[in-house]
């Protein structure tokens, strides 16, 4: 079942939305001086455009081994190989605290990791 932010209309993964909605607000810490991680560890383009699409790796599989390749997915390999799928576009990652949720670490905001849920791809 797909469901759907009531506040954003955004579509909502895990409970969580990119407009806060669903979140609990932690108590915002600024980062210190130097403790800013870069990191470019980014997952296969497979994995996000599943991500993305809401589609089951092994449809995506069978796609991919019949000969076709999905549009979005020639998409999403260009950002990746030019960088401009990163931080900015997860789902976890608070832009102003330059804060990522899951880890619960600061990256800087062109760094990617392999916990990358990405919203409006």
């Amino acid at each position: 079942m797909v469901d759907f932010c009531p506040e954003c209309g955004g579509l909502l993964r895990k409970n969580r939305c990119k407009c806060g909605y669903g979140q609990k607000k932690p108590r915002v810490v600024k980062s210190p001086q130097g403790s800013i991680v870069r990191e470019w560890n980014p997952p296969s383009p497979n994995v996000i455009y599943c991500k993305a699409t809401a589609t089951p790796i092994e449809k995506l599989k069978i796609e991919l081994n019949k000969g076709t390749t999905p549009e979005k997915l020639k998409d999403i390999r260009n950002k990746l190989k030019k960088r401009e799928l990163t931080c900015m576009n997860c789902v976890y990652y608070e832009e102003k605290e330059l804060h990522c949720q899951i880890k619960n670490k600061y990256y800087s905001k062109d760094s990617i990791c392999t916990m990358f849920e990405p919203f409006g791809i």
